[in-house]
């Protein structure tokens, strides 16, 4: 079957710009362009049906829905992080 999962872009893209508050600031962080990540934010808002950035006057901060999902998927990415490096650290020590 398969997943119904949000585009892992627009995932990294928000968390980058959850982290930093910033779009600019998030487009440095993934090697995008500003509009880029202003494109895959809205296109995660798309997908999930609600507003991740309240955007004002060429600044955005978090939505309280923002908040409640960038807390959740932030673990997601830590584990996932983690789990990576376990194994590429496992790799390397069986190819010596």
């Amino acid at each position: 079957m398969r997943r119904n999962l949000p585009p892992f872009t627009a995932l990294k893209a928000f968390e980058a710009a959850a982290k930093h508050n910033s779009f600019k600031a998030a487009a440095d962080d993934v090697s995008l362009s500003p509009s880029a990540i202003s494109h895959q934010i809205r296109l995660l808002e798309d997908y999930l049906g609600f507003q991740l950035f309240i955007r004002d006057k060429g600044l955005v901060r978090l939505s309280e829905r923002g908040r409640e999902y960038y807390s959740e998927i932030q673990s997601i990415f830590d584990a996932l992080e983690r789990i990576s490096q376990n194994f590429r650290i496992h790799q390397n020590k069986t190819k010596i």
